[in-house]
């Protein structure tokens, strides 16, 4: 595994009884642990908000987020945790930018955005744009899953133009998603279109956190200073809020 440390995690589903992710708190307890096992050192757990499946009110996100840190704390875990949403595109976040009652990553004002997957290219600018004109720098989620850029990975350029950050998982990139959208990932790393990588762990079987291998395969493949880059120094230019490259 990479000797890389002080890894940072921006996008995982680790608090239990919220969305989709850690079941109940042994898997969130043992899903943290293989985190810094793997030298992630920042979490930045983010819990689903999409309208008709993850309405968790944030509330309850509130307070399942202080069960996980009592439980890292407990655990001795060398952790720095925050708690933010991933933002599926919908009426809740349009109704959200309004208000502006949003939680971001960590400090700064950087939002993460789901999109379904089969949006068109005008239609994930005009979201784009939207998110941008409410004072929010869009996140946008595993990118690799969106449609418009399988049926042309160029558009990666429009996305990063219109001011949007792209995350990919570090799954796709080790090939846990099939073959297509690994090869999608490694032309977005050769085009530096990527901004982070994250885990996306949902849980301790299928979904698992990976920083720690694919921190180890972007070293053998691109070098150490993209390894640090993508999941280390942009990753906390986020949560402290500063502007990172590209940006």
């Amino acid at each position: 595994m990479s000797s890389l440390q002080n890894l940072v995690d921006l996008h995982c589903h680790l608090i239990p009884y919220v969305d989709d992710g850690a079941y109940d708190e042994e898997e969130s307890l043992e899903l943290l642990k293989r985190e810094a096992d793997q030298g992630v050192r920042t979490i930045c757990l983010t819990p689903h908000l999409r309208a008709d499946m993850f309405e968790t009110t944030e509330e309850q996100v509130q307070e399942r987020f202080s069960l996980v840190q009592s439980l890292a704390r407990e655990a001795e875990l060398p952790l720095t945790l925050y708690c933010s949403r991933e933002y599926h595109y919908d009426r809740i976040l349009r109704g959200l930018l309004q208000t502006r009652d949003l939680r971001p990553l960590g400090l700064g004002n950087t939002l993460l955005v789901e999109f379904g997957g089969r949006e068109d290219e005008a239609e994930m600018l005009e979201a784009l744009d939207k998110v941008r004109r409410s004072g929010y720098t869009p996140l946008i989620a595993h990118v690799e899953r969106c449609l418009a850029i399988h049926e042309d990975w160029a558009f990666a350029h429009e996305l990063r133009a219109a001011g949007a950050l792209l995350q990919v998982n570090a799954g796709s990139i080790l090939g846990r998603e099939g073959l297509r959208q690994k090869l999608l990932t490694r032309k977005l790393l050769q085009k530096d279109l990527v901004t982070v990588i994250a885990s996306d762990a949902h849980d301790s079987e299928i979904r698992v956190p990976e920083l720690g291998l694919c921190a180890e395969h972007l070293e053998n493949k691109f070098g150490r200073s993209l390894a640090r880059r993508l999941l280390s120094e942009a990753p906390t230019a986020i949560l402290n809020g500063q502007t990172i490259r590209g940006e």
